[in-house]
């Protein structure tokens, strides 16, 4: 074989893959290819024509020429608009007008030349991109245009700028009602988030980070793919955004989005409007880099650069119940049906006044911590006498800078930084100043693309995601509390805060508590490709390597460090009484010496080949390696059961680590070494070395080779039918979620002390925080609950996707594209208990301990692979590019979604974790039926449409300027949405009935027996489906409020060793139609001058889309809905007027 053939490396790389010696890969490149054949009038080809590629606006040329095919190429091209010129000898010029390429989009524009002299010239206008002729992949997209016009109302809505909402609006999307997306079927974390290329997934959970986009302003494109990826590409579903760039001509826009309740409906049941007035504005502008006498980057160096800022006043009222001067003075005289005792001698103090000496030094500190009351007479104590209005404003300020630079002919950069700061004002409690919560970006990427020889091209790239984002305090809690001289508490303290104290009665507590929480996702990425074109093969090699930091608070108890103090009436006979005596019933910290910092190192390769094999067939194929460590945690703050050793089990630490385990708890499940009990041995305890597992303290594949392979086929030779489809396997990428169910769970340090001797008298007084003893506390064997471990060899979801399309170009710039698309997915995390008993007809609290896997451990949740999900759908889409002043999309999808990790009672699309507790480890099955939020019936569509009056436009063209500034400038624009509700679950809640007598039922929700359909024919908001379809498991009834079976044996029925019969998503629920529209007018005032004012409401018609029904079974209320749903712009009507002036 031809070591030079590209399907020999094809062949060495998949062979380098399965001996598992292959680098780090899994590059994402944002750009695009051009490419087409080039006949003669009668079909024949041409080859050695020469084909120019102008991008329009950089005013830069690219040219290649056509093989012996006819055919050429242009990969690597940036995503923007081109003019396409081809000149061969003996033949007239073909030229294009301007076609626009989106990002990683294959464009055909084959050229038809006529015989005649080069001079003459044939112009075609193209219908270009109307349909994908060359890929399997099924994409869709966001232009500016829409991402700026369309109805969504994202900005100021909520205290965001970000256009992640609008996503929803794109075909093939699916939202829940928390805002996750499913895309093509896939789950929220089976998709990847990316800006130009760059990572922008939340690596501290498995989802995107939602204002990490730029500006809208500064977006040229928002893409989703969801089918047919290329090996390029790792997850199912990619959602990128395409910052913009520079061009030749310089242009600036000013902006300004208002937003308040008077343009807005009121709530579902709400009887007023919120106070709302939300200002964005900012300004962008871009064109070549010039600086006056020293640089000239016309048709060479572009800027583009935005600022936005937004400004949402809002306000919040501090309600407290503060004590009066007296009582602070000790002085009780004035409250009745109080008397404070001396606790030394239970006598009543004189007066019914504590002395000033016996008042506490810390007590009296913690009071200038506490107002005075000034509400009514400030000397009369009652509830709620102090307060206070509070800022809760929120503020946004960002930009964004891209510069564009041709350093040669060949070779090309450019870089984006994008800063982001989202401030929110938190009110705190008391006369403790506000918190800020924080969520702040920085965003970078470096990309070079360089054309070694024209079939050679390189593209490397460089960026990182960082979020910041929780809570600061502008209080040195850590002064104040040292300075309170509490013994054995501080000096040093991780984090700032201020002690816990906890009143029994009307008092307001002091429960700041940690004040200054961070969470941080940092990723930094680097990846290259390498595209070779050799003949009809156009091959390309890359690889990704991510470095990933996932960092959150740890914590275990109110305040943890700071410390924990609980006061009753116990020593005194008055709460407030005992703590100014500085004597509290019950005292508690936790100790806490770093945060939860998880690290790993994630490695991605692929090779993938374009082969031409004919003028009508294309194949794609490649394979891809991915190989994704776990998180390790840089403080040893995490720990795993492994149920591999029979009656025990092991728990696992990380190497190095074991001062950090929590002694109380080591007891509680007879921690080596230690005597057996219960018929079990003792549990071992081991380091990861020890137990011969990674600090991660779990395995993952090494061996997950993901091929894929595509074609397109043009049956007629022409680019108006295209018959397509492929298959290919995809690896699911884990991050912090599974991690963080680690964290913490063989470290939680929490010593408690109880302040009562036998002789009722207290032990300590502050300072003192404790008694004698350590303040470890020990439970009884088998209650000890481990939440939540990971399965020692976890594997990754894997997903194969097969998909077959027909497109089909109908003129007037439409496509029409019916596709089906199916799925399945296998290794999916669920969520049962490892120490769940068999079933039996016997109460689970009699059963002894021996009955128990692990008869020496409680609850013992897990996380463990093995989970399985099938996605099969019909969709069908007309689309129309922008074109004569219209544009738009419309899609239909059937579908349907089954899976078995779903949980008892899902309310949204699962994540990386899986869904709810399971109820029965035993049954997975039980539990597979219709996934929640993956509608049935679901039709999106989106327009953008220039009305053809006046001026430039189709009708009265020669308008009066004086008429054609009412008349012409016109644009509207919409969104329509109508689908199917999800599908819910009837479930009982946890530790109200456990029919099974396995102790499900004490710790996890459980289903109803089900004795009928359940949906009816005319469902209501007061009775959506048959309540009586569903009962208590055996009982045959549902009594509202009352379920009792198998939990307390003084009350309930026996159990009946089975669980309930009732499925998951048996029971549809209410769909959503709605309409969004806006209108815009345009003021041309100069010739570069423009002025645009409009107006946009989501949801226009002020429908009431219902929410869910209740659907606990023993809830007053089950089967009725008492809200309305607001997601997917489905709540009630919300208004927006915008200005825009451009130049």
């Amino acid at each position: 074989m031809n070591r030079r053939n590209p399907m020999f490396l094809l062949l060495c790389l998949l062979l380098l893959c399965g001996s598992g010696t292959l680098f780090p890969a899994g590059a994402q490149s944002t750009f695009g290819t051009l490419l087409g054949t080039v006949k003669d009038s009668s079909g024949s080809i041409i080859p050695n024509a020469t084909v120019k590629i102008t991008n329009v606006d950089e005013n830069t040329v690219r040219t290649v020429i056509s093989n012996n095919n006819g055919d050429y190429e242009a990969v690597n091209s940036k995503p923007g608009r081109y003019r396409i010129e081809v000149t061969a000898t003996g033949f007239q010029a073909f030229s294009t007008s301007e076609v626009t390429l989106v990002a990683r989009q294959t464009l055909r524009v084959d050229a038809t030349l006529n015989a005649g002299q080069v001079t003459e010239r044939v112009d075609v206008t193209a219908n270009a991109g109307a349909i994908t002729t060359e890929t399997q992949t099924i994409s869709s997209s966001f232009e500016s245009q829409k991402i700026l016009n369309l109805p969504a109302n994202y900005r100021g809505a909520g205290g965001s700028t970000s256009p992640y909402a609008l996503i929803a609006a794109l075909p093939g999307v699916q939202s829940d009602n928390g805002g996750a997306f499913s895309i093509q079927g896939a789950l929220p974390s089976q998709s990847q988030f990316s800006l130009d290329g760059i990572s922008t997934t939340n690596v501290t959970g498995n989802s995107p980070l939602r204002n990490a986009f730029p500006s809208a302003e500064s977006i040229a494109e928002i893409k989703v793919q969801g089918v047919g990826n290329a090996a390029e590409y790792g997850q199912v579903g990619d959602v990128t955004t395409i910052s913009k760039s520079g061009t030749n001509d310089y242009h600036a826009t000013a902006f300004w989005f208002h937003q308040n309740r008077a343009l807005d409906a009121k709530a579902y049941g709400a009887l007023t409007k919120p106070q709302k007035i939300s200002n964005d504005f900012g300004f962008s502008g871009g064109g070549p880099v010039r600086i006056p006498w020293l640089y000239n980057g016309k048709d060479r160096t572009f800027f583009f650069g935005t600022y936005e800022g937004l400004r949402l006043p809002r306000g919040a009222t501090i309600q407290n119940t503060v004590p009066t001067q007296a009582m602070r003075n000790g002085d009780f005289s004035a409250l009745a049906n109080v008397t404070v005792r001396d606790p030394l001698t239970g006598q009543a103090f004189a007066n019914n006044r504590i002395p000033d000496n016996r008042i506490s030094a810390i007590s009296k500190a913690l009071l200038t911590l506490y107002p005075l009351p000034n509400v009514s007479n400030p000397d009369q104590f009652r509830v709620a006498n102090y307060i206070r209005n509070a800022s809760n404003n929120i503020n946004s300020d960002q930009y964004d800078v891209r510069i564009d630079h041709n350093l040669t002919s060949k070779q090309s950069v450019f870089g984006r930084w994008t800063w982001k700061e989202i401030a929110t004002d938190a009110p705190n409690i008391l006369t403790l100043p506000s918190n800020t919560a924080f969520d702040n970006y920085k965003i970078l990427v470096v990309s070079h693309n360089y054309t070694i020889t024209p079939r050679l091209l390189n593209e490397a790239r460089f960026g990182l995601t960082l979020n910041d984002s929780g809570t600061s305090f502008p209080f040195d809690g850590r002064d104040f509390t040292n300075k309170l001289g509490f013994t054995g508490i501080g000096p040093n303290f991780p984090f700032n805060g201020l002690p816990n104290i906890d009143f029994s009665g009307d008092i307001t507590d002091l429960s700041r508590n940690r004040a200054d929480g961070k969470s941080q996702s940092r990723t930094f990425q680097f990846n290259n490709n390498l595209t070779w074109t050799v003949g009809r093969h156009t091959t390309k090699y890359g690889f990704d390597v991510r470095w990933i930091r996932a960092v959150s608070p740890l914590g275990f108890i109110g305040a943890d460090n700071y410390g924990n103090s609980a006061f009753n009436n116990t020593f005194s006979g008055y709460d407030f009484g005992d703590f100014l005596l500085g004597i509290p019933i019950r005292t508690s910290y936790a100790i806490i010496q770093q945060d939860n910092d998880g690290r790993t190192t994630h490695y991605h390769f692929f090779g993938q080949d374009s082969f031409r094999v004919n003028q009508k067939l294309t194949l794609e194929y490649g394979l891809r390696y991915e190989y994704h460590p776990g998180y390790t945690d840089a403080g040893g703050n995490i720990g795993n059961f492994d149920p591999s050793v029979a009656k025990t089990g092991r728990v696992v630490y990380p190497t190095g680590k074991r001062n950090l385990l929590a002694p109380g708890f080591l007891a509680t499940f007879n921690a080596c070494p230690a005597p057996a009990a219960n018929g079990a041995a003792c549990t071992p305890v081991l380091s990861a070395e020890e137990a011969g597992l990674p600090e991660s303290l779990r395995t993952v594949p090494k061996n997950r080779l993901l091929p894929r392979f595509g074609f397109a086929y043009r049956p007629f030779g022409d680019d108006k039918t295209v018959v397509r489809g492929g298959i290919g396997a995809y690896n699911g990428t884990l991050l912090g979620s599974i991690y963080f169910s680690l964290t913490g769970t063989l470290q939680s340090d929490v010593r408690e002390f109880t302040n009562l001797s036998s002789g009722g008298r207290p032990l300590y007084q502050w300072p003192a925080i404790q008694s004698s003893g350590s303040g470890i506390s020990t439970g009884q064997l088998g209650t000890a609950s481990f939440r939540t471990a990971n399965d020692i060899n976890y594997k990754d979801p894997y997903s194969v996707q097969w998909n077959l399309s027909v497109d089909r170009y109908v003129g007037y710039g439409l496509g029409v594209r019916v596709s089906y698309i199916g799925m399945k997915t296998t290794q999916l995390a669920w969520a049962p208990d490892l120490n769940q008993m068999t079933n039996s007809t016997q109460f689970a609290i009699n059963r002894p301990l021996s009955d128990r896997p692990f008869p020496n451990w409680g609850i013992i949740f897990t996380r463990t692979a093995g989970a399985t999900a099938f996605y099969n759908a019909l969709q069908v889409e007309a689309n129309r590019r922008f074109s004569n002043g219209v544009t738009f999309n419309s899609t239909y999808t059937w579908a349907k979604s089954l899976a078995d990790n779903l949980g008892p009672n899902a309310t949204g699309f699962v994540g990386e974790t899986g869904g709810g507790r399971a109820a029965d480890l035993y049954n997975r099955q039980g539990e597979y039926g219709d996934d929640y939020a993956t509608r049935r019936h679901r039709s999106i569509s989106t327009v953008v449409y220039e009305l053809p009056f006046g001026k430039g436009r189709k009708f009265v063209n020669g308008i009066h300027p004086v008429a054609n500034a009412v008349i012409g400038g016109w644009q509207l624009s919409g969104i329509f949405l109508a689908q199917t509700g999800p599908f819910l679950t009837p479930f009982l809640g946890s530790n109200v009935v456990d029919p099974s007598g396995s102790g499900s039922g004490l710790s996890r929700n459980q289903h109803p027996d089900r004795i009928g359909n359940g949906n009816i024919s005319n469902p209501t908001r007061d009775l959506w489906f048959d309540v009586n379809a569903f009962v208590c498991p055996g009982l045959n009834t549902r009594v509202a409020g009352s379920c009792r079976i198998g939990i307390n044996p003084t009350r309930d029925a026996a159990p009946i060793g089975r669980f309930g019969n009732a499925g998951v998503g048996i029971i549809t629920g209410p769909g959503t139609i709605n309409l969004s529209l806006g209108l815009n007018k345009a003021f041309q005032l100069t010739e570069r001058i423009k002025l645009e004012a409009g107006a946009s409401f989501t949801n226009v018609e002020n429908r009431v889309n219902l929410a869910d029904p209740q659907m606990n079974v023993i809830s007053t209320a089950f089967g009725r809905i008492t809200s309305a749903r607001s997601s997917e712009l489905g709540g009630s009507r919300t208004g927006q007027v915008t200005m825009r002036l451009s130049f």
